[in-house]
C-alpha cells in the first residue's frame, strides 16, 4: 500500500512540476535538480475486527531547487503553497496534518496518509472452504 501512496504522490508532483525529479527514499551523489525526494517517517499499524487494519504513513516530501542561492527561499516559497494546495487529495488518498518548513535552503513538507485494509487471501480460503462443505 505504501508503493501506491508513494506513486500517488509521484504523479502529483510530476503534474505541478514535469521538468523535475523524484527520487524514493534515497537521493543520489551527484543528484539533479530541481528534485523532490518522497521518504517514509513512520507508520503506525493496528488491527480492528475480523481481518481488518487501519495504518497512518507519515511521509516527508524534500524540495531541492535549482536556482541561484539569492532565489532558493522565494523559489521554495512558491513550490510550498503549490504543493500545500495540491496535496490534499493524493489519487484516492487524502494527506492530513500537512505541514511545511524551509531548513538550509531545503523545503519539507511533512504529512500523514491514512488508510484500512482487509485482509483478502484469508477471506477467499474461507470462500473456498464452504464451497468444498455444500
Amino acid at each position: 500500500m505504501i508503493s501506491d501512496i508513494k506513486q500517488a504522490i509521484a504523479q502529483k508532483i510530476l503534474e505541478l512540476y514535469p521538468e523535475a525529479t523524484i527520487y524514493d527514499e534515497d537521493i543520489p551523489q551527484n543528484f539533479k535538480t530541481p528534485s523532490f525526494l518522497v521518504t517514509v517517517i513512520e507508520q503506525s499499524y493496528g488491527k480492528r475486527l475480523a481481518d481488518k487494519y487501519n495504518s497512518t504513513v507519515s511521509f516527508d516530501v524534500a524540495y531541492f531547487s535549482d536556482k541561484k542561492k539569492n532565489e532558493i527561499k522565494s523559489d521554495c516559497q512558491a513550490v510550498m503553497v503549490n504543493l500545500l494546495r495540491a496535496f490534499d487529495l493524493l489519487d484516492t488518498f487524502r494527506a492530513r496534518n500537512l505541514q511545511a518548513n524551509i531548513t538550509d535552503n531545503v523545503l519539507h513538507i511533512t504529512f500523514d496518509v491514512s488508510y484500512s485494509e482487509m485482509k483478502i487471501e484469508e477471506f477467499t480460503k474461507m470462500q473456498n472452504k464452504l464451497q468444498i462443505r455444500i
